[in-house]
This record gives C-alpha cells, sequence and structure tokens, in this order.
C-alpha cells in the first residue's frame, strides 16, 4: 500500500492539531481499551476463576490487535483521532504532497504497541524466559536499563511535545508520523445556550432537593381533604356510623382502645390517633 494514490494527496498543507487535541486522543485510545478489557471480563466472569491467567498476555494483545486493525490499520488513524477527525501524517522532505502513514510504519506500530507489550507481559512480569538462570538475571538487567531509558527519552520529549506541538509519544517521533486534521477546520463558534440550559436545570434540581423534604405532604393532604369534604355536626357523624365504625380502628384495624373521634365518622385508638395528631396537627379522615 505503500506510496498508493491513497497514501499522497494533493499539496494543500494539512492543519495541525493543538496540544490539547492530541493529548485527547490518546487518552480515548486509552479508554477504549480499557472499555473493552472491562466488557471481556464480564463475558468471562461465570467461568471458573483463573482458568483464563495462562493466557491472560495473549487476550490483553488480542484486544490491542483487533483495536489496531479496525482503527489505525483501516483508517490510518487511532480510535481517538478517528473521534477528533485526526489522521497520521508520515513526515516527508522531498515532497510538497502530504503523505500518510503507509504499510510499513502501521505495522512498525502495531510491533510496538502490541507485540512489545505482549513480550514484557509475557516474560518479564511472569518470569517464563526459557534459558538458564544466570542467562536470565543479565537478560532482565539488561531489559530493566532499557525499560530506564526508554521512559526517561519518552519524558524528554513530551517535555518538546509541549513546546513544539509535534510528537506526542516516542514512538510517533521514531516512525516518522504526527497526526494532523484531515480537513481545513472551520471557525468554531460556541454557543452556551445547551450550557445555560444545563446550569439552571441543575440549579433548579439542588433547590427542589433542598426544599421537597421540609414539605409534610401528609399535612398538605389532610388539609385538602378537610376543604373538599367538610367537618360535619357530631350529631349528624352520630347517624352515619353504623355499628362497624364503632368496632374497628381505622388506623390499626383492631378493636379501638379508649375510642376517640376527630370530627369524622371514622373511630380510633387512642394511642393511634395520638401518635399521627404528632406527625400531623391537622390530621383528618374523610
Amino acid at each position: 500500500m505503500s506510496g498508493t494514490a491513497s497514501d499522497v494527496t494533493e499539496p494543500t498543507e494539512p492543519t495541525e492539531p493543538l496540544r490539547v487535541s492530541q493529548l485527547d486522543a490518546a487518552e480515548l485510545d486509552s479508554e477504549v481499551h480499557q472499555l473493552m478489557k472491562n466488557q471481556f471480563k464480564k463475558v468471562i466472569k461465570y467461568l471458573k476463576p483463573g482458568t483464563l491467567s495462562s493466557i491472560e498476555p495473549e487476550l490483553n494483545s488480542a484486544l490491542r490487535l483487533i483495536i489496531w486493525k479496525f482503527s489505525l490499520y483501516d483508517w490510518g488513524s487511532t480510535v481517538g483521532q478517528h473521534i477528533l477527525d485526526l489522521k497520521y501524517k508520515a513526515e516527508s522532505t522531498s515532497s510538497s504532497k502530504t503523505h500518510w502513514i503507509n504499510s510499513t510504519q502501521k505495522w512498525l506500530y502495531c510491533l510496538a504497541a502490541v507485540g512489545v507489550p505482549w513480550a514484557r507481559e509475557r516474560f518479564l512480569d511472569r518470569g517464563a524466559l526459557p534459558v538458564q538462570d544466570s542467562i536470565k538475571q543479565q537478560i532482565y538487567k539488561v531489559l530493566h536499563w532499557t525499560e530506564v531509558v526508554w521512559k526517561c527519552a519518552s519524558l524528554v520529549n513530551f517535555l518538546v511535545f509541549l513546546q513544539q506541538g509535534k510528537y506526542q509519544s516516542l514512538l510517533e517521533r521514531l516512525l516518522g508520523i504526527r497526526p494532523v486534521f484531515q480537513q481545513q477546520q472551520m471557525i468554531r463558534q460556541v454557543s452556551f445556550e445547551y450550557m445555560s440550559r444545563e446550569l439552571l436545570w441543575h440549579g433548579f434540581a439542588e433547590f427542589l432537593f433542598f426544599l421537597l423534604p421540609l414539605v409534610n405532604f401528609r399535612n398538605i393532604k389532610s388539609y385538602l381533604t378537610q376543604q373538599i369534604s367538610g367537618k360535619k355536626s357530631r350529631a349528624s357523624l352520630q347517624s352515619f356510623r353504623c355499628k362497624a365504625d364503632y368496632e374497628k380502628c381505622v388506623i390499626c384495624e383492631q378493636w379501638p382502645t379508649s375510642p376517640q373521634e376527630i370530627g369524622c365518622v371514622h373511630v380510633f385508638c387512642y394511642y393511634c390517633i395520638m401518635s399521627n395528631y404528632k406527625a400531623v396537627a391537622s390530621f383528618f379522615l374523610s
């Protein structure tokens, strides 16, 4: 695929992305890998514990390979870059045309992003290097210092990136690729209408959460019931009551103990009605 028409565009200089856009793309890539890993764990959570622990490095590498195949290999950009409309551009000083990332660079990226982490998890973290102990110690020591040098170089590269805005990772600098916008960016018109609406709603919701616990709905219900039904005179209440009203408290539904009335046709236990009066001073049943 290297050198094909799809790897070269017209001599229009792509728009350089901001540093924050490149960092956001890297963070999105990390989140995508973690999301797929969590989903895979949910799939295998009912298996016997430890069933797949022996091949965990291969499973992690398989997830990275799948993400690489359906993002960088197919699109020429990672998942996070594709979301932000970024694409890898291959640095070239021999032509004024824009050269996108080619197949060789894609496979080298795969080797560094998939193969190296797999080798580290399989042979270093698990101590499964198939050599003699004396040689193994020497190899571990060399690899340890190699990792230290790589981390130091990555730190220096990141500081240079913050200054120049190019090559967010050391791997991109070594491969000579950097993300750029595929199309010319339009002037960004920021609308605060949605943000204002969200802030207004959240403020109103917080006000309701503070106010609702202070409202005595039982008191309101009793007051409305009184206003709608109206109080009846004691003489009329006697005519409305039947024998069953005197034999059951409407609160506990047992035989009334020390029967009481509060201006309605019902009869209550003394303790039942007093407990409700303490909760709602205007307790009333129609």
